[in-house]
């Protein structure tokens, strides 16, 4: 304790002890930057870096071997005929599922799918038009062994917000979740 007095002293400790304030106003400058905070660091800096777009990855989940690619990023997608409100916008995310069996896979894309960003609120919205034009026919039901699907889900994301990884779960739970960098 009486080390921790002395030091308490010297360093100065409450108001008084920082001297009187300066009489001059202060004025903050604001700092301009391209960088946004994301929940996810930059692969850069990461220990372990997220995969690609491109890059496929494998996942067994109630007897199905999978290999999950991600394809595309599409942002923003544009012309998809999405009604989107004031300052979102429409991502497409194009993806690829292969089933090795042995058993069939049967779930909903837009349970599946998701995209974490930055800030804001995400929700799969419906393109009625374009290269990510909602199927009547969900792209991940019912793929049985050997079966290869290519889908595309749409998603609506706030302006301002980065993308900062796109997730795949398997029967839209975590266990088997996988992700990509986008």
């Amino acid at each position: 304790m009486a080390l921790l007095a002395v030091v308490l002293a010297a360093g100065g400790c409450g108001a008084a002890a920082h001297g009187p304030r300066p009489t001059g106003s202060l004025t903050a400058i604001p700092i301009q930057t391209a960088a946004q905070l994301t929940r996810t660091a930059p692969a850069a800096i990461r220990d372990d870096p997220l995969p690609a777009v491109g890059v496929s990855q494998q996942v067994r989940t109630r007897g199905a071997a999978l290999t999950v690619t991600l394809r595309q990023v599409i942002d923003p997608l544009t012309g998809s005929g999405a009604v989107l409100q004031n300052g979102i916008r429409a991502v497409g995310v194009i993806v690829q599922i292969r089933n090795a069996g042995p058993h069939i896979y049967d779930s909903s894309a837009t349970g599946d799918f998701s995209v974490l960003v930055s800030s804001g609120y995400v929700t799969p919205v419906l393109a009625t038009q374009g290269v990510c034009k909602t199927p009547q026919q969900d792209f991940d039901r019912y793929i049985t062994a050997g079966e290869d699907r290519v889908g595309c889900v749409v998603f609506a994301i706030p302006d301002r917000a980065a993308l900062d990884a796109v997730t795949f779960s398997p029967h839209a739970q975590a266990k088997g979740r996988l992700r990509w960098a986008p």
